[in-house]
């Protein structure tokens, strides 16, 4: 899955579900050029937020403002992007986009991928931070209506409180940019699926029906080869973490994943690191025991999940 190329293209109708926005009556006074300021940001009956303001107003430039900051670090030139959007149309409220009511969206922090606009204000924002951008019509993409999105960054990786580790498995370091690696153990790798959390995250959880996005890279216990080729002990099999890729996106339960990681995510909770050890019974039959270090993003459960 590759990161969308411009931040306008996620401007689409989600089939995920959407919240209408709230347009305020008509002011016959008010002036026809609009202003971001005068744009309010509310709550909704879902997880989205919603927006307030006189529709069918003129905005002839792009603006943005930092609603809130975050408490997490500060964003830097060409990282990646996680984020969550609410965007509608500031002519008569129809929802363009949201991410809240589904899984959030991955970008790069580059001008060319999110506007000139958004990219200065991002680079003096931490994670956590929310932002209100104001499109005018046409601006990046084939739009006949200015729009007002509000903008949510989220963490890339996981945030929580640290677990001391089993010294019985793999040994997990982080990165600066929190990627993981791992210390395999001497020996056979285990029999049963293993299960344990390095890092306890406050989201929500994890059920049947849920769906994840996730950082992971998976590594190989043994050395091995099947008809894909030969590999090391610690070989990576598989990895989401490159920047020339982005998050993975599943649905726990849906039989999209092996079973060592539908059963290993259950009941874990968004913000975690997750260790699972996947022996071949759990996961690919012809690559031997595995090791998957697991950061849930975020999670969202949608109505009528278990």
């Amino acid at each position: 899955m590759r990161r969308l190329a411009v931040l306008a293209l996620a401007l689409v109708p989600l089939v995920l579900g959407a919240c209408s926005a709230a347009p305020s009556d008509v002011d016959p006074s008010a002036s026809p050029s609009g202003d971001i300021s005068d744009i309010v940001i509310g709550g909704s009956d879902t997880l989205a937020p919603s927006l307030e303001f006189t529709p069918g107003l003129d905005y002839a430039e792009e603006q943005s403002r930092v609603v809130w900051d975050g408490d997490g670090e500060y964003l830097s030139d060409g990282q990646p992007l996680l984020l969550d959007i609410y965007g509608a149309s500031l002519d008569d409220g129809t929802t363009l986009i949201n991410t809240y009511d589904g899984l959030p969206r991955s970008f790069l922090l580059a001008p060319e991928v999110v506007g000139e606009e958004l990219y200065e204000r991002l680079l003096d924002v931490r994670v956590g931070a929310r932002l209100l951008v104001v499109a005018p019509p046409g601006l990046d993409a084939d739009t006949e209506s200015p729009i007002a999105m509000v903008v949510d960054v989220l963490p890339d990786h996981a945030v929580g409180t640290e677990v001391p580790a089993d010294p019985a498995l793999p040994q997990v370091t982080r990165s600066a940019t929190g990627e993981p690696s791992v210390t395999i153990p001497k020996g056979a790798g285990p029999s049963d699926l293993q299960i344990a959390t390095l890092v306890q995250g406050s989201g929500p959880q994890v059920t049947d029906g849920s769906y994840l996005t996730v950082n992971y890279t998976a590594w190989y216990w043994t050395a091995g080869k099947d008809e894909d080729g030969k590999w090391r002990k610690g070989d990576v099999l598989d990895s989401s973490w490159p920047v020339e890729t982005a998050p993975f996106e599943l649905q726990i339960g849906s039989g999209q994943v092996v079973r060592g990681l539908d059963e290993g995510l259950l009941d874990q909770t968004a913000g975690s690191q997750v260790l699972l050890v996947v022996p071949a019974s759990y996961g690919y039959a012809s690559k031997g025991t595995l090791v998957f270090v697991v950061d849930i993003l975020d999670v969202w459960n949608p109505e009528g999940s278990a």
